[in-house]
Formats: structure tokens, C-alpha cells, sequence
């Protein structure tokens, strides 16, 4: 009778195993909807826009090559015509891996003087985030420094918060270029991601045991910084403490990969860009297995003193479309919107639920 009871309990163990498993991977999702807020406008037509800002006035930056060697940042400006510009790099420092594959980025305007600055995650042979300076009227980059550290190994995107101050996500012990042992720690699902803070000098821990931190970015009044726990499926809120640490104030299951995040200054609104389906995205940086096409997906998170009232879906599609979606943002009713490695949208977006709404079944 005790062996019985014994054996039911490690096979309800294991089958519950399975069935978080099978919910982690999506297994489940069959059928996913077309959801389109508008006409949309093509702007890049292959190497994606991994993450892209925007820095005011219209001015959209974009990291686009992640799969490609080397990568550029490319321009957008959406009040004149939607031409996507490759802008220059004065001072670029001699060497064959700069801005190989550039991932996450962002950009941080010094009140004093005006100058914007950016910084941007390089994959090169010693991972590292490269700083530049942006010529706004000219849509080019002055290099200034490249940052590195012994501690990172697969980053993934940062927030700017100073001059060569930023908060940014280690989403993997093992590097970008080892796909294998990234597959094999992703599969496993090891808690191996951090956040840490850079001041401008050093780096310190800021969060540890994250399953794969993506997207980061910080709240208007630059006292809560938000994260992206792609591996998890959470997006996690943190407040800034005077030495720089996070803490904890919340935690969202969203039940889809979110990836990138941008924040909507003139309201705190979130912007995210999500894959709905995780076992499509396997190596999503080569051939898509079994030939699965990535899905895409758009989230807006509305916020109320820094607390969740509710999740709209913006943009769905089951990767015919758009593949691999991964960031977007919201300018005067356009929502702009990158892939990892296809292509880049620029869509209008005609509607938008409002608080009255919620009641009426937004996704909450």
C-alpha cells in the first residue's frame, strides 16, 4: 500500500513536470490570431532592427545585423519620408570585430548640455558595449569608447541612466556564438541571468538568478526600472535604491517570450515586443527548426503609479508576415516595429482601448 502511494506521488510529480514543460515550450498554441492595429509600411527589408529607440522629435535609432558581420545602426525619421538612413561612424577604432553583431541599445540625453548619447551591445570576440556620441542633424556617430568587463558573456540590452552609466542584462552564462551549450542551458531552463549596474568605472551585481533576462528599460521618473524575464515569461518591475541595487516591488506572468522594452515618456505605457510561441525560436539566429516560421506579437502594458491595470495586444501574426518580432514603440499614433534578423515596420495604429475598456475584456 506505501509503495503505491509512494508510486502515484512520483508519477503525479512527473506528469506535472511534462505539463510545465509542454506550457514553458507553448506545445499548446495551435492557432495563433492575426492581429493588425493598421496599414503598415515596410522599412527594412532584411537584417532586422533587434532593438530600436526612440530619442525624441521622430527620431527612431535601430541596431539592425544581429545575424550579420558587421552590423550598423540605421536611422528613422518619422516625420519626413520613411527612409531607413545607415548612419557613419567618425573614429571608429581599428578593429575587424567592431559592431559585430549589435544587439540591444539605448540612449540617454545629458540635461545640461543637449548632447545625446548612445550605447550599444557588440557580440564581438570580447563582448563589450560601444559608446558614441549622436550627431541628431546628420544622422551620424562620433565613437568614443568601448566599455567590456570580465563578467559578461551573452548581454543583452541595457538602459542608460548617466554618462557611461547603465543598468544591462547578462541573459546567458555561455556566449551568443556557441549556440549548442546556448540551446542545451536554455532547454534546461538554468537560472543563470543577471542584471548589474556599470558606473562608469566598475561593475556590480544588481539582481542575481533570472532565467534569461531580455529587455530592460526605466520609468519616466527613473525610480523603477522594468525587465524582461524572457525565459521565465515575467516582466518584473525593480526599484532603484540610492547605491544603484534593485529591488523588488512586482512580478507579471504574461504568458508569452517578451522581449525588448520601450517606455512611452509621455504616459509611463509600455511597448514590448514578444514571440507568442518559444519552441519556434530555437536558435532563432539561424534556420528555423522543422521549418517553423517565428511568430510576432506587440504588447502594451498600461501603468498606474507604477502598477499594471492592463495588457493590450497591439500586433499578432503567425511569422507569415512578420517573423521574430522582438522590439516596438509608439510615436504620434505609428507603432514602429523590429524583428531579430528579417525585417523592420513602421504600422498605424488606428485604436487604442483607454481605462473603460478593461471592464469590456482586455487582457488583464
Amino acid at each position: 500500500m506505501f509503495r503505491a502511494a509512494v508510486w502515484i506521488v512520483v508519477l503525479g510529480f512527473i506528469f506535472k513536470i511534462v505539463i510545465d514543460y509542454r506550457d514553458w515550450l507553448d506545445l499548446d498554441k495551435d492557432v495563433i490570431l492575426s492581429v493588425t492595429p493598421g496599414k503598415c509600411q515596410n522599412v527594412i527589408k532584411d537584417g532586422g532592427a533587434e532593438d530600436l529607440t526612440h530619442v525624441g522629435n521622430g527620431l527612431i535609432l535601430m541596431s539592425t545585423g544581429l545575424s550579420e558581420t558587421p552590423g550598423h545602426i540605421r536611422a528613422l525619421n518619422l516625420n519626413k519620408k520613411l527612409e531607413v538612413v545607415t548612419m557613419s561612424i567618425s573614429n571608429p577604432p581599428d578593429r575587424p570585430d567592431f559592431m559585430n553583431k549589435p544587439h540591444g541599445l539605448s540612449a540617454w540625453r545629458d540635461p545640461q548640455t543637449g548632447k545625446l548619447y548612445l550605447h550599444v551591445i557588440s557580440h564581438a570576440s570580447v563582448e563589450c558595449v560601444e559608446a558614441f556620441e549622436v550627431d541628431e542633424d546628420k544622422l551620424a556617430l562620433k565613437y568614443l569608447k568601448t566599455i567590456t568587463d570580465s563578467s559578461f558573456t551573452f548581454m543583452n540590452d541595457l538602459v542608460a541612466v548617466g554618462k557611461d552609466q547603465f543598468y544591462i542584462t547578462k541573459f546567458a552564462h555561455f556566449p551568443i556564438h556557441d549556440t549548442k551549450k546556448l540551446n542545451l542551458e536554455w532547454l534546461t531552463r538554468l537560472r543563470t541571468g543577471k542584471i548589474y549596474f556599470y558606473d562608469g568605472e566598475k561593475i556590480m551585481d544588481a539582481v542575481s538568478s533570472l532565467q534569461e533576462p531580455n529587455g530592460i528599460n526605466i520609468s519616466p521618473d527613473n525610480k523603477v526600472i522594468y525587465v524582461a524575464e524572457w525565459g521565465a515569461k515575467y516582466l518584473r518591475a525593480y526599484k532603484r535604491e540610492s547605491t544603484n541595487s534593485l529591488v523588488e516591488i512586482w512580478s507579471k506572468y504574461v504568458a508569452t517570450g517578451i522581449d525588448n522594452i520601450e517606455v512611452d515618456p509621455s504616459n509611463g505605457d509600455l511597448w514590448i515586443g514578444s514571440v507568442q510561441v518559444r519552441w519556434k525560436v530555437i536558435d532563432i539566429l539561424n534556420e528555423p527548426i522543422h521549418g517553423a516560421k517565428h511568430p510576432a506579437q506587440v504588447l502594451r502594458v498600461k501603468l498606474s503609479d507604477n502598477t499594471i491595470t492592463q495588457i493590450e495586444e497591439i500586433f499578432s501574426d503567425d511569422g507569415n508576415f512578420m517573423s521574430g518580432t522582438s522590439v516596438a514603440t509608439y510615436v504620434n499614433g505609428k507603432a514602429v516595429i523590429g524583428t531579430v534578423s528579417n525585417t523592420a515596420e513602421v504600422c498605424e495604429v488606428n485604436y487604442l482601448s483607454k481605462p473603460d475598456d478593461v471592464k469590456r475584456g482586455a487582457w488583464q
